[in-house]
């Protein structure tokens, strides 16, 4: 009996100790929980998005779980008497170890105590009642558990209430417990856009419409702007635009009491685009000009025969660019893979043309803005040479001098220039007249050819013409030549007879043209296939003939062939023996000519013995 009188009176400081231990572990309860919803809320607001209510909700759910759980563990923990003992003991040292000592007293086998078992137990029992203010948690410590456990609440309190205050959480937590929030469903949500172009953003709640919607835009600056959405009536579309999108940016909808949704992210591409292209022209050495370098230009113009080089710079790096022309001609550009540039290397410029950039970067994109580059080759033009006396066809004396006075002019510059001449159908004579005559400037020069010092008799031909040799576009030095003209050399008496009678030249012309027999008519037409055949030879370039050379060339054949059918019927007709021998003269230069002409079909080899064959022939002519 006196055992459990001695409980009981203990008992109270037993409750008192629990009381101490239900307080901390309530305290940690509640840290442990708001710690906890921290965590949740931050993840509903940047990773998983939760509508308030769920969270709250299994907030407050494991808040009670914990609560319980921790009162569950302390009160039915039995009281440690002994250990309530050794603290009265503590704080009232001249009980000794009686009290501890009563507390450990245990019964016998039998279920008793013994004499003197019962007699401790006796004087703790009267030693405890005689104490007024026994405690074993001092005022202190409980008051400091009472303050640690409110403070834990307080911090749970504070986190359901204070942190929620976030846009996506605000409000009260009664409300958000009791009012359903609206569906929404933003467009176009994560996306990716052209950088530069505008985005419309709507917003679509499904259930209660909110009075109004803001849209929130966060640039990667970190700069928030806020825009207001708007809607129609009683439309439940919010919408706003983004007038230009420059760069990476996320954004959400805040609507109703502080909710909002997700953060949306958008992204920026672009299409491959030129920047600017730097061009540089090499051109060929015997150009003599310098190395030249263009920058922003989409236009090329150079001789042909130049290396270009292009440099262009691009908004992003690219997986392929060329060029390519409209005639699908294609120029692959060098490229680096982590460079915004490409490069057209060592392009040599041989015939004009237009040509298209196409871009293509990683992802497939191809550049929308079409860019054109203009590549044009100007023609290594031969020399421009001129007759300035004497103009046209000639009659001389053999005793004249002919005065030649010409000009010659090349893009860039001739080598040598001079005249050619040949007499009585002898073998051709040129003149070097000059040298090295710089780029695009007229040069002048002369000669008198002095007929008697040549032994010019009458009825000779006189054959001349002036040529230039300037560098053509293969590197080589090239002659160009100016059409063959005529000199007939006739008797000084002759000559001197025309001189006096210049008043009446052109009646008599005009009577002539008029009397005009056939041998003036078979002469003109014998010195025009001179002229055509000396064309042909001189238009060629190259060994092979050109397709106009085989066009051409047949005509000039016919029309010798005609000539000789002429001169055919004259000789038959002829009654007058000089005459007669003139014309036989002149069909056997003709018939030569033909067989020239036949075997210069296919080939150039034989025009200069065609050439001169209908020289002889037309000088043969002349003696009509």
């Amino acid at each position: 009996m006196t055992e459990i009188l001695l409980k009981r009176e203990l008992e109270p400081l037993a409750r008192q100790q629990q009381r101490y231990k239900l307080l901390f572990a309530l305290a940690i309860c509640w840290g442990a929980v708001a710690a906890i919803a921290f965590v949740a809320f931050l993840g509903a607001r940047y990773f998983l998005p939760l509508p308030p209510a769920v969270l709250l909700t299994g907030i407050g759910a494991l808040a009670i779980i914990g609560a319980f759980i921790a009162s569950r563990i302390v009160n039915r923990s039995a009281p440690d008497y002994r250990n309530i003992a050794r603290q009265i003991e503590t704080t009232r040292p001249d009980m000794h170890t009686l009290l501890v000592t009563a507390v450990e007293q245990e019964r016998d086998d039998a279920g008793r105590l013994g004499y003197l078992q019962e007699r401790l137990l006796g004087e703790a029992l009267t030693g405890i009642r005689q104490e007024q203010n026994l405690t074993v948690v001092p005022k202190g410590r409980m008051v400091l558990a009472g303050m640690v456990h409110l403070m834990a609440l307080a911090a749970l309190i504070a986190v359901l209430f204070g942190v929620p205050r976030a846009p996506s959480m605000e409000g009260s937590v009664l409300a958000s417990l009791t009012k359903a929030s609206p569906k929404v469903t933003v467009t176009p949500g994560d996306a990716n856009v052209e950088r530069g172009s505008a985005l419309v953003i709507l917003a679509r709640f499904d259930g209660s419409i909110p009075p109004e919607a803001t849209l929130v835009v966060t640039t990667n600056g970190g700069t928030a702007q806020r825009i207001p959405l708007a809607k129609n009536l009683n439309d439940p579309v919010f919408g706003a635009s983004i007038p230009e999108v420059r760069g990476p940016l996320s954004y959400r909808v805040e609507y109703g009491d502080g909710e909002r949704t997700a953060d949306f992210k958008v992204t920026v591409f672009e299409h491959p685009r030129l920047e600017r292209a730097d061009a540089q022209i090499t051109y060929p050495a015997y150009t003599e000009l310098p190395t030249k370098r263009i920058e922003d230009t989409k236009r090329v113009s150079a001789v042909e025969g130049s290396v270009v080089d292009f440099d262009f710079q691009l908004n992003k790096p690219v997986a392929s660019a060329r060029l390519v022309a409209k005639d699908a001609t294609t120029i692959l550009l060098a490229i680096q893979t982590n460079k915004a540039q490409a490069h057209l290397k060592d392009f040599k410029l041989e015939t004009s043309k237009t040509y298209e950039l196409q871009l293509v970067d990683a992802d497939g994109r191809s550049n929308k803005l079409v860019t054109t580059f203009v590549f044009e080759a100007l023609t290594n033009t031969r020399p421009t040479l001129k007759f300035i006396a004497p103009r046209g066809d000639q009659r001389v004396s053999p005793l004249q001098e002919m005065p030649f006075s010409a000009e010659a002019q090349d893009d860039f510059g001739l080598k040598d220039f001079g005249l050619t001449y040949s007499v009585g159908g002898a073998e051709l004579t040129a003149l070097t007249l000059g040298s090295n005559a710089p780029a695009k400037v007229k040069t002048n020069f002369t000669h008198l050819l002095k007929l008697e010092e040549l032994h010019a008799e009458p009825d000779q031909l006189v054959s001349y013409f002036i040529w230039g040799d300037d560098i053509g576009p293969d590197g080589k030095l090239r002659r160009t030549s100016s059409d063959m003209y005529f000199a007939e050399v006739r008797a000084f008496e002759e000559i001197f007879r025309e001189a006096e009678s210049m008043n009446s030249q052109q009646q008599q012309q005009q009577q002539q043209q008029q009397r005009q027999n056939q041998a003036t008519k078979l002469a003109e037409l014998q010195k025009q296939i001179i002229n055509a055949t000396w064309k042909l030879q001189r238009q060629e370039t190259s060994v092979t003939p050109s397709a106009k050379y085989l066009e051409d060339e047949p005509i000039v054949r016919d029309s010798q062939e005609e000539a000789l059918e002429q001169a055919g019927m004259m000789e038959e007709q002829s009654q007058d023996a000089r005459s007669k021998e003139a014309l036989q003269s002149a069909i056997t230069h003709m018939e030569a000519a033909v067989e020239q002409l036949n075997n210069a079909t296919n080939s150039l080899a034989p025009l200069p013995k065609a050439l001169a064959a209908e020289q002889a022939a037309y000088q043969a002519l002349l003696k009509l």
